[in-house]
């Protein structure tokens, strides 16, 4: 499941995607998600989604039926190590219903986030965060809370080197991001601020 790349190593899932590929601009793999989770439905996003969307924003794996999903990540490297998820939502009113829903996001049992997309425009919105798993595993649920059906359209997971962010087993949620100057026509370069 791990791919190596420049010298660290990560996992990202195309939530929906029937095929593995490779991203074209950021020539980042990614695997499709059918033998990492046995619920939920594949959905396109609507015609009418932005032209420029990441291939990995195009699909998506919604949870109709269930309160809890989850995705089980099993990295290499195991336990007591710094992890960057990203969980990233592409609505594109998949559904036809134009309704964008709200639910919650967990890691485990532990509340990571609600997912709120009101304000995200249509290439959507990703949440991360910087884990510290007690286990040899991490599990990504989506949650029900009653507001809409919970989705997802892609997730990620980069093994930090533990000097970079001393979180002392604890999870760093992102506060604010900027983008510190990179010239437009490059991929996206991101630089965070962690809590």
């Amino acid at each position: 499941m791990w791919v190596r790349g420049e010298g660290f190593r990560f996992i990202s899932i195309d939530c929906g995607s029937n095929e593995d590929y490779t991203d074209e601009d950021t020539e980042i793999p990614y695997i499709s998600d059918k033998g990492l989770i046995d619920t939920g439905i594949v959905k396109t996003v609507s015609s009418d989604s932005p032209a420029n969307l990441p291939r990995f924003s195009k699909n998506l794996r919604s949870f109709p039926q269930g309160t809890r999903n989850c995705y089980t990540l099993r990295p290499e490297q195991g336990k007591n190590n710094n992890y960057l998820i990203r969980a990233t939502f592409v609505y594109g009113n998949y559904d036809g219903e134009n309704q964008i829903p709200e639910f919650d996001l967990h890691l485990g049992v532990n509340e990571w986030t609600t997912v709120n997309l009101t304000n995200a425009g249509p290439n959507g919105f990703y949440y991360e965060v910087i884990h510290v798993p007690l286990t040899d595993y991490i599990d990504v649920c989506l949650i029900n809370t009653g507001r809409g059906v919970p989705f997802i359209s892609s997730l990620e997971l980069r093994l930090l080197d533990n000097s970079i962010y001393r979180t002392q087993g604890r999870t760093l949620t992102k506060m604010w991001g900027y983008d510190v100057g990179r010239n437009p026509s490059d991929f996206s370069v991101r630089s965070f601020f962690y809590h």
